[in-house]
């Protein structure tokens, strides 16, 4: 598969897309509640599983597919994972499929 079909399956997946816009939301100082992380240092894992509502191992897989897909980067702090946007990948992303279809 090429990269936009892997990222293309990626966001596919209503709980993967919703964890992109969570994530980008903290970006952007607009999520309440998170742990007393900036969004330079990421968002924790722990405050997704909360915000979600879903099972760490779910959040888990969902978190691998996307970091696999290149659109989030993972950073390990200890016990603790935290996540930000690929900013480089989405942006790649968003000019290919726009290249791909004369838009």
């Amino acid at each position: 598969m090429n990269n936009i079909t892997i990222i293309s399956k990626a966001l596919s997946d209503p709980n993967r897309y919703q964890i992109l816009m969570m994530l980008s939301k903290f970006e952007r100082g607009e999520l309440e509640e998170v742990c007393c992380n900036s969004p330079e240092e990421g968002l924790c894992n722990c405050d997704i599983v909360s915000t979600l509502g879903m099972l760490q191992s779910r959040v888990s897989y969902h978190m691998k597919e996307l970091t696999e897909a290149g659109l989030i980067k993972e950073e390990t702090r200890g016990k603790w994972k935290f996540y930000s946007l690929n900013h480089e990948t989405l942006r790649e992303y968003i000019r290919q499929i726009t290249l791909d279809n004369n838009l």
